[in-house]
């Protein structure tokens, strides 16, 4: 009964953090149980071909359109699907991935006005199986981002705390529209934080344990 969680938020929220906790707690898990470890991803990135859209999203001194990076990243995140999340699932090893579809929603969609019907539905298309059991959106004030973030250095934190406002609309939107996503405050302390996403992860195991079972 392996588990595909993703950590979400906007730059500084402190998903990656999370997202490395979360993958240690399933490490210690799997080690308990005897089951094989679990993967961390980011997203995009992971593999060599998303690294390479990676850095072409990130390099500040390309100028990209916003549906222009809708596609990148779905083209990045289908690569990662197929090459990582669907073999370590089928393994039954529990797959954590920093960043997902809340971010493409959030910040192509909304604060990029692609459209959030449009953005799903690429996304659904291109970038739809396997689908994550549970999306954990870490739900900060753009303004206490940017000051945990630290100077904006990759060209879509230098787009500044408008877009980022934004994207925080998008992410709560974002929940609003998937049953499987949850928001999690994200002002609390990293073990505060930390508790909510391991409790979240504990009724996803129950889930899935009574689907198996039939139930």
């Amino acid at each position: 009964m392996s588990l595909f969680v993703v950590l979400d938020g906007v730059d500084g929220s402190g998903k990656s953090t999370q997202a490395a906790r979360l993958h240690a707690a399933f490490g210690a898990e799997a080690v308990r149980d005897g089951r094989p470890a679990p993967v961390l991803l980011r997203e995009p990135g992971t593999t060599p071909v998303g690294e390479r859209i990676r850095a072409l999203l990130l390099d500040p001194a390309l100028a990209i359109g916003a549906h222009a990076e809708a596609l990148l990243f779905a083209a990045a995140r289908r690569e990662a699907l197929e090459r990582v999340v669907a073999p370590a699932l089928a393994a039954g090893r529990d797959v954590v991935c920093d960043r997902f579809h809340p971010s493409t929603f959030a910040y192509q969609g909304v604060a990029g006005e692609v459209g959030e019907d449009r953005v799903l539905a690429l996304l659904h298309v291109w970038a739809g199986a396997p689908a994550p059991d549970l999306e954990l959106v870490l739900d900060v004030d753009p303004r206490a981002a940017a000051g945990r973030r630290g100077r904006a250095v990759d060209r879509i934190e230098l787009k500044g705390l408008g877009f980022q406002e934004a994207v925080a609309r998008g992410y709560r939107r974002y929940v609003e529209r998937t049953p499987r996503a949850v928001l999690i405050d994200g002002a609390q302390s990293i073990e505060g934080v930390g508790a909510a996403v391991l409790r979240h992860i504990a009724a996803a195991r129950a889930r899935a344990s009574e689907v198996k079972l039939g139930h």
